[in-house]
């Protein structure tokens, strides 16, 4: 019952947003223009990934800790299955632009649902969409809708930031270690994304990462909104752009 209360709790904290197109940066040849479009197309080419590793996920004083697959592809579509001490999946989450699914593997029960359903809204613990966690889960910033870049101090010695603006809005924070010289791309360590009135929507560090073929991907990862809801991912096997038929994120109810 845990776990299906945690998945369920997970998947109407993924609701869909149109991904917005970001608009010009600056000026061309300006510093930070550069390092927006450096940091946008880092692992451009990471459409799939798949990962497995352990989930502890907090929310209102409750910490739940348990072990979990998943698969995204871009630009929005990723499953999430809860697994059991001897491999057996338990619980299985699929959502994509349509809506998601539910299935219960242990008592046979199944859910499906709009991703636009108000109860959904009423519901979300963590506002973060499918396809930004998809993004991020691949090493990737999320579609920010911005118009503007300015480079500002980071939180420490050898960290710079990136505030992403519409008009006068901050609508990102991308926060970065390296410069961008000899070719050498900048490590992304958190992202943070903030809503309209100026207060931060959710903040995804990016604790370490590991490096699989030729991208830098994440190897610990936590999410938080607010002070009390929040996950972290510790990921122990991941692999990218293996091939993802179109079923997989079409969850059916067992016969």
């Amino acid at each position: 019952m845990h776990c299906r209360c945690i998945l369920l709790a997970l998947i109407l904290a993924l609701q869909t947003a149109c991904a917005a197109v970001p608009g010009p940066v600056d000026s061309p040849g300006d510093d930070s223009a550069e390092l927006a479009r450096i940091l946008k197309d880092t692992n451009r080419t990471l459409t799939t990934s798949k990962g497995i590793g352990r989930l502890e996920f907090t929310h209102s004083g409750s910490r739940q800790r348990l072990r979990i697959a998943w698969v995204s592809q871009l630009p929005g579509k990723i499953r999430l299955t809860v697994l059991g001490l001897d491999g057996r999946p338990l619980m299985t989450a699929a959502a994509d632009e349509s809506g998601f699914a539910l299935q219960d593997h242990t008592t046979g029960t199944y859910q499906q649902g709009s991703l636009e359903d108000y109860r959904l809204k009423a519901a979300l613990q963590l506002p973060l969409e499918v396809s930004s966690l998809a993004l991020i889960l691949a090493g990737r910033l999320p579609d920010f809708n911005y118009d503007r870049a300015v480079i500002a101090s980071g939180r420490s010695d050898g960290e710079s930031t990136l505030v992403l603006k519409k008009w006068w809005n901050r609508v990102g924070r991308v926060y970065f270690r390296n410069t961008v010289s000899a070719g050498r791309q900048p490590t992304i360590t958190r992202i943070e994304a903030f809503q309209q009135t100026g207060e931060i929507r959710y903040r995804a560090d990016i604790k370490a990462t590991r490096v699989v073929g030729k991208y830098v991907v994440p190897r610990s990862l936590s999410v938080q909104s607010g002070a009390t809801n929040r996950i972290v991912l510790d990921i122990e096997r991941y692999w990218v752009n293996e091939p993802v038929a179109p079923e997989t994120f079409q969850l059916k109810q067992a016969e």
